[in-house]
């Protein structure tokens, strides 16, 4: 049976499996969280929902940038996102 850990994003807790992540999930959370303060620091939005999708689509943008100007994906950096993903997802859902 797979160990479950618990993260905090946003002032909201998520018990994960630990294994779903091939990094360390503490830090995933931790720059979900960051993206999520930033885009509320900057102001309009107030739907958790929205913060998360937004914080979403900047990583996701992040990530593809840095694929394009690598010309190539870093297999641990597909699965970091990957997992950020998938742990926004399941936080939406809840």
């Amino acid at each position: 049976m797979s160990e479950s850990i618990k993260l905090k994003i946003y002032g909201r807790n998520y018990s994960v499996k630990k294994d779903a992540f091939s990094v360390d999930p503490e830090e995933v959370a931790s720059l979900v969280n960051a993206k999520m303060r930033e885009l509320s620091d900057a102001g309009g939005i107030n739907s958790t929902a929205d913060l998360a999708i937004l914080a979403a689509l900047n990583i996701a943008h992040e990530f593809l940038d840095s694929k394009q100007k690598d010309g190539k994906i870093n297999q641990l950096d597909e699965n970091c996102v990957d997992s950020m993903i998938e742990a926004l997802e399941k936080g939406l859902k809840t």
